[in-house]
């Protein structure tokens, strides 16, 4: 469910303006004619721009539209060049696009796409890498496609390996993070996660001078927050977007059963990420109680650490129980009790008895995690292979954090089969735990 971030959340700059197109000279051509042919190549090349980005600018670029009526999923509305210093030897864009929220309302979700400089060697249409992302905070700061900006994406190491394979990656940012004017980020919903994973690999293709079809084969991968939203996105498909190609799935450190993780949490040392789910939740469903059940610690609480990255909230709230922030110190038990908070937090876990994902499944855990239960992991690997899904199965001695690195080679290992279409491997009928 988190993945510790190094930050507690900084001011973004304004990105630079894209430079300007370098027009080469010619021998042949007289100084009138050339300046002319540039002064059309110009005019080109600005209305190119202006379609792309629809009058958009660095300093508007979150302020996100309401989804234009009948738009689909995966529609491209806006588009900005990007230049992050963490994603080297790539060209990248700022993306904006139509999702769907929990309850399939349309929405505006934003992100990042990044393709490699180097041309695709391999066979057929390069490859796309959906990578979901870990908890990064609920701040306005805190967007992964802010954080490129900033120089703090902490998950950059997994996402570089797949762009150093040859592979495009998509980031979103899900539902409402980042953006002005908006709710709240709807943290840990999954159903809203899952679609904004979907959408941004359609959205892609659609993104001028990316170079990316529809016919690419596409995998998600992703870490606690984002493995669950992987989950999510494999079980989601095809049904919710037939239209991309999805050949697998990489989940790691999954957070199934929400209310069994959040038990686990409250009171210890991610407490506050507990708090981030609790207004994630709030944000996508508003008739949930929620602000009448606080007391005034509770009450500050929430608004501090709805503009903290998560750092900054483990650092303010790590210890923090439910019964110190609630009105008569509800339990968290009790908490749940409260209107449909348990049905919805169910609803929205990943991986629960009857989930199928119609790809090959790549999902691993550190054997030492202190964040998600074993038994949710352990749930959710038996409830997927109940279904038939070719599940692989990898344990890494490592915590919640090191082993969303550990396991990187084997993940791109893993990416690669899928790509060459190669059969999935099935440990479905071995104990996870020797694996």
């Amino acid at each position: 469910m988190v993945s510790i971030s190094p930050y507690l959340g900084a001011p973004v700059e304004a990105e630079p303006d894209p430079p300007r197109q370098k027009l080469g000279r010619s021998a042949r051509l007289s100084i009138a004619v050339l300046g002319l042919s540039a002064l059309v190549l110009f005019g080109a090349v600005a209305a190119s721009a202006v379609a792309s980005s629809n009058g958009r600018t660095a300093a508007n670029f979150y302020a996100v539209p309401d989804a234009p009526s009948g738009s689909s999923p995966g529609k491209l509305l806006y588009s900005l060049p990007a230049d992050s210093s963490q994603l080297p030897n790539s060209t990248d864009w700022k993306v904006a696009y139509v999702s769907r929220d929990a309850k399939g309302q349309p929405d505006v979700v934003t992100g990042t796409v990044a393709v490699p400089t180097g041309a695709w060697r391999g066979p057929g249409p390069r490859p796309i890498v959906d990578y979901a992302v870990g908890t990064q905070g609920l701040g306005t700061t805190c967007a992964p496609s802010k954080s490129f900006d900033s120089g703090l994406e902490y998950e950059d190491p997994n996402i570089n390996s797949a762009l150093q394979a040859g592979y495009a990656v998509v980031v979103t940012d899900y539902q409402w993070s980042g953006t002005t004017g908006t709710p709240l980020p709807t943290y840990e919903v999954g159903k809203s996660e899952g679609h904004a994973v979907l959408d941004i690999a359609s959205a892609s293709t659609q993104l001028q001078g990316a170079g990316l079809t529809t016919s690419a084969p596409v995998v998600v991968w992703g870490y606690s927050q984002g493995g669950g939203a992987a989950i999510w996105a494999g079980q989601q498909w095809p049904a919710y977007a037939p239209g991309v190609d999805l050949v697998g799935v990489a989940a790691g450190g999954v957070p199934g059963d929400l209310p069994t993780v959040g038990a686990a949490l409250d009171g210890g040392f991610a407490s506050g990420i507990l708090l981030d789910t609790f207004i994630g939740f709030h944000s996508a469903y508003p008739d949930l109680p929620f602000t009448s059940l606080l007391n005034e610690a509770g009450k500050t609480a929430v608004n501090t650490i709805e503009s903290q990255c998560v750092l900054g909230n483990l650092v303010s709230y790590g210890s923090a129980k439910t019964t110190s922030l609630t009105v008569g110190g509800l339990t968290f038990q009790q908490l749940l009790a409260q209107g449909n908070w348990k049905a919805d937090l169910l609803a929205n876990s990943p991986g629960q008895p009857g989930a199928h994902i119609a790809t090959p499944v790549f999902n691993y855990r550190g054997t030492t995690d202190e964040v998600v239960p074993v038994a949710v992991e352990d749930a959710i690997y038996a409830n997927l292979c109940a279904t038939g899904t070719t599940v692989q199965s990898a344990t890494y001695a490592g915590e919640d954090v090191l082993s969303n690195f550990e396991a990187q080679g084997d993940v791109i290992r893993f990416i690669a089969d899928r790509v060459a279409h190669r059969p999935g491997v099935n440990s479905c009928t071995t104990d996870p735990h020797t694996l």
